[in-house]
This record gives structure tokens, sequence and C-alpha cells, in this order.
């Protein structure tokens, strides 16, 4: 067995670019969650490698697609990746495949070095807690903002201290008050991460 392979008695987790036969099923699967053309589906698809981004498949031993993600590189993030497009086959779900696929992905990224696991998900949040994951800040995914790291605000406003600025101050911000508000309310989004 390779070590690309994560393997429990039924399921196997593999890189699709290792069973590239599958791509075409794995389209069918993604398509079903999130609509999209075909050729461009596959395109996304046939990008997967071993030196990133990957898709990974988690298999039956007949060797069908129920399951798929995708882990990408985070730059400037050291020993970090994101996974996205998490999804288990509609008719396989509830039998905790997409766990399966999560510890399979996670062993695989553990095997390549990666410490830290980042995803973004909106109205699954308590299937990602249950498997290890916490709501996080959010962080830069890639090179447009997308995500802010921790630790990038903390700089962002230190350097807007130490600008000199000309004219008067702007007028304060009014105040809103709410009695139970945490600024990740503005997101529809959950940022989430897991250390490994």
């Amino acid at each position: 067995m390779s070590n690309d392979v994560y393997t429990d008695i039924w399921y196997d987790v593999i890189p699709l670019h290792h069973r590239p036969e599958l791509v075409k099923e794995c389209c069918k699967l993604l398509n079903t969650e999130w609509p999209r053309s075909e050729t461009a589906r596959l395109k996304s698809l046939k990008v997967s490698c071993d030196d990133f981004p990957t898709c990974l498949v988690l298999l039956d031993r007949e060797s069908r697609v129920l399951g798929h993600c995708k882990v990408s590189l985070i730059p400037k993030v050291r020993h970090s990746c994101y996974i996205e497009s998490v999804v288990v086959d509609y008719k396989s779900r509830a039998q905790g495949l997409g766990s399966r696929l999560l510890r399979g992905t996670e062993e695989y990224v553990a095997r390549k070095g990666f410490k830290t696991v980042y995803l973004i998900t909106k109205g699954q949040e308590l299937f990602y807690i249950k498997n290890g994951y916490t709501i996080c800040d959010p962080i830069e995914t890639c090179g447009y903002r997308k995500f802010l790291p921790p630790t990038t605000i903390v700089e962002a406003k230190q350097k807007e201290k130490n600008t000199l600025f000309s004219g008067p101050p702007p007028p304060p911000m009014p105040q809103l008050v709410f009695e139970y508000f945490d600024i990740r309310m503005l997101s529809q989004k959950t940022h989430m991460v897991k250390k490994l």
C-alpha cells in the first residue's frame, strides 16, 4: 500500500491523480453539491498533484467515489494547509464517512509535514467541531485577501498608530450596542483550524 493512502477496513483516502480514471466520477459528485460546468470542474480536478493542490477522494472497496476534498498550500504560513470542497455523496451521508475523509486527509497532510489545517464552512460548524476543529480568526489562504492572520491585524493596527496623517482626525464611529456581539457574526462563513 502506498504511503499516500489512508486505509481502514472498508475505505481508502487517496490522491485523485493516482487514479485519473475516477476524475469524471469525482466531477459528478462535486457538481451534485456545487453545480458548475463539467469543463471547468474537470480542469480544476486535473490540477491535483503531489506538490499541491491535491484532490483526495474517499473510495469504498469497489473503488466508488464516496467523498472528495481539496488541499491547498497557504502562502506565507509555514506548515499549514487549507482544506476546501469537502463533500460526501448524498446517499452515503450520516454514516461517519465525512469524518473518515477528514481523518484520511489529516493523516495525508501530516505525512507531508503540515502541522495546522484551516478551512471555511457555512452551516457545518458542529461537524467540524466534532472532528477536533475550533473557530479561529480569518487567515489569508491565497494571493488575494480572503483571510487575515491575527498577527497581521496586530501589525496593521501598530502601523496605523505610527502613520502620520495630515488634516483633522475623522469623527468618532457611532457606538453600536450588541449584547452578544462577535466580529465573526459579520461573516456568513466560519473560519476553523485544527492543530495536527
